[in-house]
């Protein structure tokens, strides 16, 4: 019977290594040692302690071509997956493999937990469906990621209740001139706002055609805080906090609440 032996040669072809056994020919292709979750490095050791038997660190190293430096990185790996059994003889550690099969028993095994975890997880999951998610920004970049997270889908409708002279002191003139403005008509966002009465609000009424917003001004000065409604999303921005801040909410459900709330509130306003 001929001595099966294998060597591991580095292909240049794609940058991809392949591990070959001369003796029978057979050759591990780069989707099979994916398949079996082993990098070339991992699959040339369990190769070549299979093939031994039972052997130490340094024949494992010999015999695979890897270096002792680098098994010992990913031995505790191998040994925690079953692949890889560590035992002591005559006060030595020696290395035997499991058998190929184990790589069956095992994926089985883990196939059977996860089918008993699977409702666990589902239940976790639906939970997660019907809980709004919320996000907290503190400053002035927190509150300038919510304004670029309004306009993260193209063509929609933003219901706002503004505070023009507030936010434009918090964020700059700049912001709103350069990038905001032009950006979210750039992207063909329609803003419907319900604006704080000053004289900023109607500085900015004045644009309403050019920078694609519809305004009414609600009398008073009951608007404080400014509240977006996009999507299946809410933003709260406070510019008059002493930190700035804004609260990101996202749920179907309160923003569809509060979208229908603007509308009533909108109907009534004069033009």
């Amino acid at each position: 019977m001929d001595i099966l032996i294998y060597f591991v040669i580095y292909t240049n072809i794609e940058c991809i290594n392949s591990v070959y056994f001369l003796g029978s020919m057979t050759h591990i292709t780069p989707s099979l040692l994916k398949s079996l979750q082993l990098n070339d490095d991992q699959a040339a050791v369990y190769l070549a302690t299979l093939e031994l038997g039972e052997a130490s660190i340094l024949e494992i190293s010999r015999k695979s071509g890897v270096k002792r430096s680098s098994i010992y990185n990913f031995i505790d790996e191998l040994k925690s997956r079953g692949l890889i059994i560590e035992t002591t003889k005559k006060k030595r550690n020696v290395f035997s493999a499991s058998s190929p099969r184990s790589f069956i028993e095992i994926e089985q095994t883990r196939l059977k937990d996860l089918q008993r975890l699977l409702p666990e997880l589902e239940a976790v999951e639906n939970t997660s469906r019907t809980k709004p998610r919320v996000t907290f920004y503190n400053g002035v970049d927190g509150i300038k990621h919510v304004y670029a997270e309004s306009m993260s889908e193209r063509d929609t409708t933003i219901n706002g209740f503004a505070d023009f002279e507030a936010g434009i002191k918090v964020l700059g003139e700049n912001f709103y001139m350069d990038y905001y403005l032009p950006e979210r008509v750039k992207r063909g966002i329609l803003y419907r706002g319900i604006l704080r009465d000053d004289e900023m609000a109607k500085k900015y009424q004045q644009r309403n055609n050019k920078d694609l917003r519809d305004s009414k001004i609600m009398p008073g000065k009951g608007i404080s805080t400014e509240i977006d409604i996009f999507n299946n999303k809410v933003a709260l921005m406070s510019f008059r906090a002493k930190v700035p801040f804004a609260v990101l909410i996202e749920d179907q459900d309160i923003a569809e609440s509060l979208r229908t709330v603007w509308q009533q509130l909108w109907d009534r306003l004069p033009e």
